[in-house]
C-alpha cells in the first residue's frame, strides 16, 4: 500500500524505493535537506517536497494499525485520577 502511495508514473520522477530511502534517512539522522540532497544526488527543493509527502503516506498507512484512538470510557479512566489532583485549576498535591 505504501509503495503505491509514494510512486509516480512520471518517467522523470524518483523511484518509490529511493523516495522511501531519502525519507527514512532524514528521519533516522535529522540531516539537513541540503546534506540529504547532496548524498542522494537530488535537488534541495525535491527533497523538501518529498519528505513531507512520504511521511504523510507512512502515517496514513500505519495509523489505523498502530495508533488506536481511545474511546470515551478510556478517556474518563485517564481523567478521573487527574481531576482529584486539580482543584479550581491548581494542583492540589503532586506527591
Amino acid at each position: 500500500m505504501l509503495f503505491y502511495r509514494i510512486s509516480y508514473q512520471d518517467t522523470n520522477s524518483i523511484p518509490a524505493e529511493e523516495r522511501l530511502s531519502i525519507c527514512l534517512w532524514f528521519l533516522a539522522t535529522g540531516d539537513s535537506y541540503r546534506t540529504i540532497a547532496g548524498s542522494f544526488r537530488a535537488g534541495i527543493s525535491t527533497v523538501s517536497m518529498l519528505i513531507p509527502d512520504v511521511v504523510a503516506a507512512i502515517w496514513d498507512c500505519l495509523v489505523e494499525e498502530f495508533m488506536a484512538v481511545p474511546g470515551a470510557e478510556e478517556w474518563r479512566g485517564v481523567a478521573t485520577p487527574l481531576k482529584s489532583k486539580f482543584k479550581d485549576g491548581a494542583v492540589e498535591s503532586v506527591f
